[in-house]
Parts: C-alpha cells; sequence; structure tokens
C-alpha cells in the first residue's frame, strides 16, 4: 500500500484483531503459545483443527512462508496475512449485500490472489486448501495433483505456496479458468495501465473474434499444451495478437464473466460491465504480484490437463500428494451454472453433461433417477480412487473433501462409502475433520475433510 492509504482488507476488518492476543482467554491459550497469534474472524471449529495441525507439522519459519491460520510467529507477520492484507475488492459495488457481506467475512479465506476471479459456486475454501497442504506434508518441491479441479483452487494455492501441481478437469471452461488464474501470478503488469483504458477495445475484440468462430466446436483449444490463441485476422486489429498467453487467457476469462453477469443484470450488457470487471481482474493480480515481489515468492511449477478422472494422463507413483473434492453434483448442476460460457465456446453442454460425476442416471420417479445416480456416482469413484492410488506415491496422503448431503441421497451418506472405496484402492483412513458448510445448509450441511495414507 502507498502512504496512507487504507486497503480493502482493513476497512472490512474495522479495527478487529485476533482473538488470540493478550486479552482474550480460552481454548485457544490452551493449544498454542504467545508466540503463535491466530488470524481474525476464526470462528469454527475446524478451523483450530487445521491451525493445530499447521502448528504441530511446521516449524516457526515455515508457518511465517506457507502457514495459512496465523497472523503472526514471535511478532513476524505470516505471508498469508500480508498477501490478504493487500487484498482489492473484489466484489462489484452493485453486487447483492449479502455478497459483499460474504467476502467482507472471509478476508483471510477466500478473495485474496486470483482465488477471487469470477463466481464459481462449490468452490474450496484457499484458505483451508493451504492448511491442508501443509498437514499433508506438502513443500517446494513436492508436487500435489486435484484430478477434478474445477476452478483450479488448489493448483493456484499450490503455487503461490511454491509447490509443483497437476490439475486435471473435463469442462474446458474449468480449464480456461484454471489456466487462467494460474498464468497471472508471476506476470509483468506495467502494460495494465493501457488494459485499462482499452478495455471496451479489448470487449470488441473478443467479441469479434467469438463471433468470427461461432458455429466450430470446442473454439478455445482443450488441450492445456496448445491453448487459446488470437490471430489480427480473428480480432480485427492487433489488441489481443500482440499480448501474451496469460494476459490473453485471463482477458477472455473476463469477457465470458461479462456475458455471464449481464444474464443476471437487468439493462447492463456485457460490454457495459466489462470494464468494471477488467478493473477488478487488473487490481487483483496487481496486488498479488506486488506481494509476490515484496515476499521474494518462488510460484510454483503448474500444469493443467484437460481429462477424465477415472483414467488420469500420468504415470504410476508420480506425484506426493492428491487433494480434490468430488462434484457436488447432487445439490450444484455445476454445467448448468457456467451453460453460457460453455455454448459461447463451441462446447455441446448436454455431450459434457453424459461423461459427468454425479449427474448421469436416470429412472422413471425421483427416488429411481436418486438410486442410479448413485451407483454411477459410487462406480466413478471407485476408479477414481484407485486412479490417485496409482500415480500417488507410498507413503503420501491423499485428501479428499466430500458433503454429506442426505437430503438428496435418500439418507445415504458420501462420505461413509467413500472411506470404504478408498481402502479398498489401498488408501487408508488417517483421520478426518468435519467443517459445517454456510450458504447452502437447506442442500448440505457439512463436509467431510478426509486424510487418507497410501501404505
Amino acid at each position: 500500500m502507498l502512504g496512507s492509504e487504507v486497503s480493502y482488507a482493513e476497512k472490512s476488518l474495522k479495527g478487529r484483531t485476533s482473538y488470540s492476543e493478550g486479552r482474550f482467554t480460552g481454548v485457544v491459550k490452551e493449544l498454542f503459545p504467545p508466540s503463535h497469534v491466530l488470524l481474525p474472524q476464526i470462528n469454527q471449529i475446524y478451523e483450530l483443527d487445521l491451525a493445530w495441525g499447521e502448528y504441530n507439522k511446521l516449524d516457526g519459519p515455515a508457518v511465517i512462508s506457507r502457514g495459512a491460520y496465523f497472523r503472526s510467529v514471535e511478532g513476524l507477520d505470516t505471508h498469508h496475512y500480508k498477501i490478504c492484507m493487500r487484498t482489492p475488492d473484489q466484489v462489484n459495488a452493485s453486487a447483492r449485500q449479502s455478497r459483499k457481506n460474504f467476502f467482507a467475512a472471509n478476508v483471510f479465506a477466500v478473495g485474496y490472489a486470483t482465488h477471487g476471479l469470477f463466481p464459481y459456486r462449490g468452490k474450496f475454501h484457499p484458505q483451508m486448501v493451504k492448511a491442508i497442504l501443509n498437514i499433508m506434508g506438502l513443500a517446494p518441491g513436492k508436487k500435489v495433483l486435484d484430478p477434478m479441479a474445477g476452478c483450479g483452487t488448489v493448483g493456484i494455492e499450490a503455487s503461490i505456496m511454491g509447490i509443483d501441481s497437476v490439475t486435471n478437469e473435463l469442462s474446458p471452461f474449468a480449464c480456461l479458468m484454471t489456466r487462467a488464474k494460474i498464468g497471472v501470478l508471476e506476470t509483468d503488469c506495467r502494460a495494465f495501465g493501457r488494459l485499462r483504458v482499452e478495455a471496451r477495445e479489448i470487449f470488441d475484440a473478443l467479441e469479434k473474434t467469438f463471433d468470427h468462430r461461432r458455429g466450430r466446436r470446442n473454439l478455445i483449444d482443450e488441450d492445456a499444451q496448445a491453448p487459446l490463441r488470437f490471430s489480427a485476422a480473428d480480432s480485427d486489429g492487433k489488441i489481443l495478437a500482440s499480448l501474451p498467453q496469460s494476459l490473453l487467457e485471463l482477458l477472455t476469462l473476463c469477457f465470458l464473466d461479462s456475458v455471464g453477469y449481464a444474464e443476471r443484470r437487468a439493462n447492463k450488457t456485457p460490454r457495459d460491465l466489462f470494464p468494471d470487471v477488467l478493473g477488478r481482474y487488473l487490481d487483483a493480480v496487481e496486488a498479488f504480484n506486488g506481494s509476490r515481489r515484496e515476499l521474494g515468492l518462488k510460484v510454483g511449477k503448474a500444469s493443467t490437463l484437460r481429462g477424465d478422472a477415472r483414467h488420469l494422463k500420468l504415470e504410476d507413483v508420480s506425484v506426493d500428494g492428491v487433494l480434490f473434492s468430488p462434484p457436488y453434483s447432487f445439490a450444484i448442476d455445476y454445467l448448468e451454472n457456467d451453460r453460457p460460457q460453455l455454448e459461447l465456446m463451441g462446447v455441446e453442454v448436454d455431450d459434457l453433461r453424459a461423461e459427468m460425476v454425479g449427474l448421469r442416471g436416470e429412472g422413471r420417479n425421483e427416488e429411481q433417477r436418486v438410486a442410479a445416480r448413485l451407483r454411477e456416482y459410487f462406480d466413478d469413484m471407485r476408479l477414481i480412487l484407485s486412479e490417485c492410488s496409482r500415480v500417488l506415491r507410498s507413503g503420501c496422503y491423499c485428501t479428499v473433501v466430500v458433503g454429506s448431503n442426505t437430503n438428496q441421497t435418500g439418507g445415504i451418506t458420501l462420505e461413509d462409502r467413500l472411506i470404504e472405496l478408498g481402502e479398498s484402492a489401498g488408501l487408508k483412513l488417517q483421520f478426518q475433520i468435519m467443517r459445517e458448510i454456510e450458504g447452502i445448509r437447506n442442500t448440505m450441511r457439512e463436509e467431510y475433510l478426509l486424510f487418507f495414507k497410501k501404505e
């Protein structure tokens, strides 16, 4: 921050401090010494569980550089605290108050770095992912796999921590989102002023490119090794053709975000919304890159694969950890949420639905449909956990985060069955942590962090 400028995080906290500081007492004082001060906004038992796990796994310098739930150690602020305190507002001024309240109440949990770009339902909490990676024993020099990556939270967080990652995902749009968010974690921001000024021209160029390619299937190459490219002929100019790949994909994600946002807004076109959305994207990228330089962070190497988690394109025993969350498809229809973006990309949504875990299964009535979906789901998860075990090195962890949504499953608990399937694949449950879910409690009340170990 420059001069006396007050950050969005400081405004949101409104002077709050951690309840582990001197004037507070209770269980936190019993768990942690005075040298380790917890972050503000910790208010659930699972967060204390994860903080306790980090405290027992990491020494003081490692907590400072990689910890998720601590503000400071021996008076030195953690990297996580500094990154989050620099994070700009990631909520549009016209957004619902509930959304504004969510981000204000979760300054250290969800919106920092590039995690806040593009609203994606059912995503991992990045802060939780950071702590899980620490508890799993992953550090720079190690490689983690997320076989069902969604919007790329594990890959982003691993990169920030200097850990290498492989993210695998079936949805072409989710692959683009992951690449876009990771690709700008280490970027030159000096051209951002020009991008802000030329926002409407950039939108027009992107729109013309999509219009020019309309009618083709898979407009954006699904193969992450041959990513999206624009030419002057596509864009009617050189605005896009002159940009590096990382910024090109970020602008494309911003364009697709504006299209989806316009569908939820009355009397606003994507072109009207694009400059504001772009401004928030660039603010977030600039803020993180400022923190990266200030803290001397070395970003981990990341690769994104477009593929089926049931048949991973990876060699045996090639990763040091696996962390993923199976789709909560019984509670959230991910494809329907992403339909505007997928259709713009030329993806046949119904064809993709037939391949997705948790979205298959037919029946004459709701009871038969649920039973069929569960059979398909558990058959798929058996294959996925077997693949995770195959690519995981011995003695390493595979952590699965799964929601308990018995309202949709006729009383069947997903986590109990996944423990059985994991152990049949050579993954023995070591321990589990329960987290209460906020926001969708009518469909899902809690989720379980299942820590398996390959023996």
